[in-house]
């Protein structure tokens, strides 16, 4: 008869162990999930230095705008770092840090308008010569000798006047978040602080007060 084959007896599990081995995965998961919850929260700022959108943020609302790259010296080079922005803002839309911007193509701001006159007509109470100049007509049996001047039409009809006198494409405007700032120290090597209301670059408008522009200092390309 022959012998029997020995058993292989398990070794005895430590106590406690058991609930380790549980908890192993649970805690890896747990690291897993605070880790992005943590890039998350470390999104990068308006404004900040990027080479691609998820430089801005992993949740895909912020993107890189490389249409202006400066590297470490404010030195514009391909090789640069664009900038983080929202598109498409609204006002109050955007982080604290910054405004939502308003900007026309310079291609388009050629014709001279008059912000007052553009589909408006006005009352002229300057005197005969000047009113006349300005082409107001005397209004029929006014003894007070106001004018009326008729309303002009020097935009065409998807264009705006803006407040610096010229017409502006509304069809191919672009609305972004920028930085905002007080001086050059707060901006980037490469842009400088200015404020906002010229060369077709304005504060978004508040619907609830259209005719208030409130310009406001944010970072911009230096000239």
């Amino acid at each position: 008869m022959a012998p029997a084959e020995p058993r292989l007896v398990p070794a005895p599990v430590p106590r406690g162990a058991h609930q380790c081995m549980l908890r192993a995965p649970m805690l890896r998961r747990t690291s897993l999930l605070l880790a992005l919850l943590a890039l998350g929260a470390c999104k990068a700022k308006i404004g900040d230095a990027c080479e691609r959108s998820t430089d801005c943020s992993l949740q895909g609302e912020r993107i890189c705008d490389l249409s202006h790259r400066v590297n470490d010296l404010g030195v514009i080079t391909t090789a640069g770092k664009g900038e983080c922005t929202i598109d498409g803002c609204g006002r109050g839309t955007c982080p604290k840090e910054a405004a939502c911007i308003k900007t026309y193509g310079t291609d388009f701001l050629s014709v001279a308008c008059d912000p007052d006159r553009e589909d408006v007509a006005t009352f002229c109470d300057e005197g005969p010569e000047l009113c006349e100049a300005r082409g107001c007509l005397p209004n029929d049996g006014d003894a007070s000798g106001n004018y009326t001047c008729p309303p002009r039409n020097d935009c065409d009809t998807n264009e705006v006047c803006l407040p610096e006198g010229l017409c502006a494409d509304e069809i191919t405007a672009r609305t972004s978040c920028r930085r905002k700032c007080s001086s050059d120290r707060d901006c980037r090597n490469g842009y400088e602080c200015r404020l906002t209301g010229t060369q077709g670059v304005y504060r978004a408008p508040d619907l609830d007060d259209y005719g208030n522009p409130s310009n406001v200092r944010i970072c911009v390309p230096e000239r």
